[in-house]
């Protein structure tokens, strides 16, 4: 099969492997915007409730613990994700476990002491802002709770399971950060202190959860087993995929970090971080079944099936395409409406800023899994080389558009840096294994839910008053078009039709009519 077709390859691997990622991936989905829906309250409540530079001291002290927990754990947790798919023996599996914490947790402790110590020194320093000290002594005890975290759900990850990722990180950690801040606002009271301690509290309750899975459900605390440690070759996948996740720190925090250094305060910060999770919304679906798309593709490639991979590729930018682009489309259309209607009018200035982030996070939602295939290939070391470019370029722009341009600045070196990291990344796919994400399947129903979008959208601004009711029954137009789009223009496949069949078979029901009718659509 060519890089480029959309053919189905009909092989019982690549069947099993559709399913597997599509009953995983749906699971995840749902726990994402479970997790999403309840954390994004959070953040409303925060960002309402507080002052702006209380907001902008608790985002920093957010994005200096992320920092630091990305640096300790040295890409150990990618490695983690990786090998134990690939070994049956259980010394092996714990072995990969026992290299990973006895690697990671040592550092984390580190950092975060460091931090406690030395919080007055960086708030007075770096961001000359003193008050925001207590807050970064508060954050230096997450550090070791994000690290741990991530090594939970990394094992969970290598297991191909599902269910323990969503109760663990999707359903118990916003919910118990929500509940913390309801306590704050409502008993004692709201500060950057005490909502950083929420957010402390947030992170106490999946490790709690975490220790007892990995107690139960992995030999990490059996000594009867034995331990075959793999620091070598773990270290040797992982360290080059610190890169990356240096600059996956370098697009989500450097910019945090800047914006908080040149304007010597934190309203800019609070501003800015605002409206990126709104743009990272856009991500949701990717980052749902990149969770379970890693350790499918290694099998896959593992067993020489390089079709597969390829095939596995498109299909799953495909589902990522079509659920992300509704969502693309309405951000860029109304960015400061959105602004005001969900974190308030005080934050509506930055509309801009939403606008020209949300292109950058859909060119990389577009782009597909390049990088979870990559690293399931075991293309570690060109990973680094591409994200060393990426990080030095995103590190230049904003030290040249951040001191001009402010949060503005940073949100187009973030968009810049995203799409030049992803076409660096797609060619290097190309170019070494064939793999092309873009497909008719999937251009085809994208134009024309582009032209449908653009005909709601002016009939709304010429027709009626946009008023958030208007909006919201506008947007479900558009949905019902969008879907007949994807039915009528080649959206649906033989991998779509086979699951269709197997949820049939599986649960016993007979959806002939829903068919019948999406035959005529597609006809």
């Amino acid at each position: 099969m060519s890089a480029g077709t959309s053919r189905y390859v009909p092989m019982s691997r690549l069947d099993d492997s559709v399913r597997k990622l599509f009953k995983g991936g749906g699971i995840l989905l749902a726990g994402l915007v479970l997790q999403l829906g309840i954390s994004f309250v959070g953040k409303l409540i925060v960002a309402r409730e507080l002052s702006i530079a209380d907001y902008g001291s608790v985002s920093l002290g957010t994005t200096v613990a992320a920092t630091a927990s990305t640096v300790a754990l040295l890409g150990v947790h990618e490695g983690v994700g990786r090998f134990l798919p690939r070994y049956e023996d259980p010394a092996d599996r714990r072995g990969v476990l026992v290299t990973a914490f006895s690697v990671a947790v040592p550092l984390s402790l580190l950092f975060g002491g460091a931090l406690f110590v030395a919080a007055p020194t960086v708030a007075r320093i770096a961001f000359d802002t003193p008050e925001v000290a207590p807050v970064f002594r508060v954050f230096a005890a997450v550090i070791p709770l994000m690290v741990l975290h991530q090594l939970v759900t990394s094992t969970i990850q290598g297991q191909q399971r599902t269910v323990p990722k969503v109760v663990i990180e999707n359903i118990s950690r916003p919910t118990v950060r929500i509940v913390a801040i309801a306590v704050v606002f409502l008993v004692v009271g709201g500060s950057a202190f005490r909502v950083s301690l929420a957010y402390l509290a947030g992170w106490i309750a999946p490790v709690l959860l975490g220790a007892a899975y990995l107690y139960r459900e992995t030999s990490l605390t059996d000594r009867t087993v034995g331990a075959v440690l793999r620091h070598e070759e773990l270290l040797r996948f992982s360290l080059p995929l610190l890169l990356s996740g240096m600059l996956s720190m370098v697009l989500n925090d450097l910019d945090t970090l800047l914006l908080g250094y040149f304007s010597g305060g934190t309203e800019q910060v609070a501003l800015y971080n605002v409206v990126y999770p709104l743009a990272k919304l856009l991500m949701t679906a990717m980052t749902a079944f990149g969770f379970i798309f890693l350790p499918v593709i290694s099998e896959l490639h593992a067993s020489g099936d390089h079709a597969g991979v390829n095939r596995m590729y498109q299909v799953v930018t495909k589902w990522i395409f079509v659920v992300s682009l509704p969502v693309f489309l309405v951000m860029t259309a109304f960015p400061s409406r959105l602004i005001s209607l969900t974190f308030g009018a005080k934050y509506a200035g930055g509309g801009d800023v939403l606008a020209v982030l949300v292109v950058g996070f859909f060119v990389h939602t577009v782009a597909g899994m390049n990088r979870e295939t990559a690293s399931s290939i075991g293309m570690t070391r060109l990973l680094m080389y591409v994200d060393g470019g990426a990080a030095a370029v995103n590190t230049t722009l904003n030290l040249f558009l951040i001191p001009r341009y402010g949060p503005l600045g940073a949100a187009a070196a973030t968009t810049a840096t995203y799409a030049a990291l992803n076409v660096a990344l797609s060619t290097i796919l190309y170019c070494e294994e064939g793999i092309v994400p873009v497909t008719m399947s999937m251009l085809r129903p994208g134009a024309a839910g582009v032209a449908a979008f653009v005909a709601v959208r002016l009939l709304v601004g010429a027709v009626l008053d946009p008023t958030p009711v208007v909006l919201v029954a506008a947007f479900g137009v558009f949905v019902v078009l969008y879907g007949v789009s994807v039915l009528r223009f080649g959206g649906i496949e033989d991998e779509e039709i086979m699951l269709v069949n197997s949820v049939e078979e599986r649960f016993g029901v007979d959806l002939e009519p829903l068919k019948r009718m999406a035959r005529r659509l597609m006809s």
